[in-house]
């Protein structure tokens, strides 16, 4: 199998894991999303694509979610975390503004960043603890809003 298909077969099973999440109104789960995007078990013969199974996966909530989300419901969503995740205040809000600039570039097909190039640009502001936290945060979001799309469809 080529490298696309591998990708674009891990980002639609995390996609689906993710969002199911959601759709099977599932409080919390333990752990990170991290095992839930890559499984264990396909840990070692996926790592060598995982910064671009996360990239891919973030573009497929971003454009995805661009399509129902408004600005009101960017504006106004409180910041809940499924996974346990405790991010600082700051960190939050940075990944607030990442997501909600990727979203409104995929919603004026503007071109975004890559997921990874984004949070790097944070590693001079955050210490590496709440910088492991920034991935769950991001996802966080991602699945804040997709709940919000759920419930007006």
């Amino acid at each position: 199998m080529d490298k696309e298909t591998i990708i674009n077969q891990v980002v639609n099973q995390a996609y689906n894991d993710l969002t199911g999440i959601i759709d099977l109104k599932i409080l919390a789960i333990i752990g990170g999303y991290f095992e839930m995007i890559i499984h264990e078990s396909k840990l070692e013969e996926l790592t060598p694509y995982a910064d671009d199974i996360i990239n891919a996966l973030y573009d497929k909530f971003c454009v995805n979610l661009s399509k129902s989300i408004t600005n009101d419901d960017m504006e106004f969503i409180i910041y809940k975390s499924f996974c346990y995740n405790e991010p600082k205040k700051d960190l939050i809000e940075d990944c607030f503004k990442i997501v909600n600039s990727d979203i409104k570039n995929k919603q004026s097909d503007k071109e975004s960043t890559t997921l990874l190039k984004s949070l790097s640009s944070l590693q001079t502001k955050y210490s590496e603890e709440d910088m492991e936290k920034s991935l769950n945060t991001i996802f966080d979001i991602l699945l804040d809003y997709y709940s919000i799309v759920k419930i007006t469809k």
